[in-house]
């Protein structure tokens, strides 16, 4: 009875001039729901609701899945839930995004999953000509791996103000200013050219300081806008509607893309981010332009500065004095490099910046040793086996003892043998050995080394007394040495001292 109530007071509004779409308003129903019933008439309205059995869903198949994703995250769009039905069932029906919608919602009512809304609004900003503008912004989540850990991610998102056309760059740890001047080079790429402006929050990757308006780039960001001549447009602090577009792409990636998605590896996530541009990011109507990124950008496209060369980083690398004690003093901390380093006042090593390392070279560029960078000041960064010398590496101290000899191969085979019986000693075993060389000749080690070969003596102590029973007997061949040697000391009265002995029988008496 309610229901042909309500049907004859659609009929009654209609006949006093009232339009569709204000019954709809005035009775809380859809249009298109009134116009339908003012089509027909009541023997068919009340026909159409006796009959009236619910309609199969067209995404009804698909029920299970949603509800099981909605459950896993319950904040998700009903877009989110399209991309998802696309990435996973390729015979998916061509359905419109109200469908899908008006079906997340049945699932969510009929299974009591709520969705719970986290609103952030933004000032809509005029829209500037083809080419103009592009606006970037950084992003972290917190997503899930597949076993079950939590993984944070670091990426670069990039948007044509005028398109809309999207990019991003995932990182697995912070970004750095070389990986940010690479993530703008991957979306120039994308892009096939580069927009005359860029709007920025004041981010310290960039921007050392605002200076009321007189911008000071950091060396490498500045550098490369120089190199690549597009401007830069930082906002002031807490201003976000400045860059609403690329503020919405951040979070369009959010919980549209990263939500809800397994973290396999860091490569898998920018092959899953690229699909993902290409199935939803830029193909689905831009809510506000009402038209598709990807074919608006093919006109904005032509309208961008060409990209021309490749952008070469310049050489960050600094030269830095090594103190005394083979340490180098950089931002408070000090850095230990092998013992031997230091070669007088004027030794220097190369400091080279890469991501969160420090890594030291020699004037010829070979690395000396790499540390990962430490916070704070007054730090002392080092190992204790920087007490020994690494400068020279195991085979090139090998060939250089081995070399001077005129039997190398016997030489060096002999000093593997070494190598293998004292592989942890190795590098103070072959340094003895070349002082040996020094102090003996190249002559008599050569016979100390036969000599060891012989008796399978592979030790660089046992080779030096070898080596100096070989030089006593040539210098003295008719002299024998003595077994056994006299301990002389100056007190000669220490060796006549008797020790006292005790009898027995002052321990009986201490026991009775």
């Amino acid at each position: 009875m309610d229901l042909l109530i309500m049907f004859h007071e659609i009929h009654r509004l209609k006949r006093e001039g009232f339009s569709a779409s204000w019954i709809g308003r005035h009775l809380v129903l859809d249009r298109r729901t009134v116009i339908k019933y003012l089509n027909m008439s009541e023997e068919k309205y009340l026909s159409y609701k006796s009959e009236g059995q619910p309609r199969r869903k067209r995404l009804a198949p698909y029920e299970d899945f949603i509800r099981d994703r909605l459950e896993d995250c319950p904040e998700a769009s009903a877009a989110q839930v399209h991309d998802w039905l696309k990435e996973h069932y390729d015979e998916l029906a061509d359905v419109n995004e109200k469908t899908v919608f008006n079906f997340v919602l049945w699932v969510r009512n009929k299974h009591e999953i709520p969705k719970q809304f986290n609103h952030r609004d933004f000032g809509k900003v005029e829209e500037q000509p083809y080419g103009y503008q592009a606006q970037a912004d950084f992003g972290e989540y917190n997503t899930i791996t597949q076993e079950g850990t939590r993984k944070k991610v670091y990426f670069f998102a990039m948007v044509l103000s005028r398109s809309r056309q999207k990019y991003m760059v995932f990182r697995d740890s912070p970004f750095t200013t070389e990986a940010v001047i690479d993530a703008h080079e991957q979306c120039f790429a994308f892009y096939m050219g580069i927009p005359k402006q860029i709007v920025y929050d004041q981010d310290t990757l960039m921007l050392v300081s605002e200076n009321h308006g007189d911008l000071l780039l950091t060396d490498a960001f500045r550098s490369y806008v120089n190199y690549r001549g597009f401007k830069q447009y930082f906002c002031r602090k807490s201003d976000p509607q400045s860059k609403g577009k690329v503020e919405n792409v951040v979070k369009y990636i959010k919980y549209n893309f990263l939500r809800g998605r397994k973290y396999i590896n860091l490569p898998v996530l920018n092959q899953q981010a690229e699909a993902w541009l290409t199935r939803t990011g830029n193909i689905k109507v831009h809510s506000v332009t009402r038209k598709i990124p990807r074919e608006e950008w093919l006109i904005e496209m032509l309208h961008l500065s060409p990209l021309g060369g490749v952008y070469q980083t310049p050489d960050n690398k600094q030269w830095y004095t090594v103190r005394k004690d083979n340490t180098i003093a950089y931002k408070g901390n000090f850095y230990c490099l092998p013992r031997g380093t230091y070669q007088g006042e004027q030794t220097k090593v190369i400091l080279q910046l890469m991501d969160d390392y420090l890594v030291f070279q020699d004037c010829n560029h070979n690395e000396i040793i790499r540390y990962k960078r430490v916070s704070g000041k007054g730090k002392h960064v080092g190992s204790n086996n920087l007490k020994r010398d690494y400068s020279l590496k195991i085979d090139t101290l090998v060939n250089k003892i081995a070399v001077d000899f005129p039997e190398k191969d016997v030489v060096r085979d002999y000093l593997e043998k070494i190598r293998k019986s004292n592989p942890r000693y190795i590098r103070d075993q072959l340094v003895l050995i070349e002082k040996q060389v020094e102090a003996f000749g190249i002559e008599l080690m050569r016979k100390a080394i036969d000599f060891c070969l012989l008796h399978s003596i592979y030790k660089a102590t046992d080779l030096e007394m070898v080596a100096r029973k070989i030089q006593a007997e040539t210098n003295n061949p008719d002299k024998e040495l003595p077994s056994s040697f006299q301990v002389k000391s100056i007190n000669k009265a220490a060796f006549t001292i008797t020790p006292e002995k005790s009898n027995i029988s002052d321990y009986k008496n201490l026991m009775n």
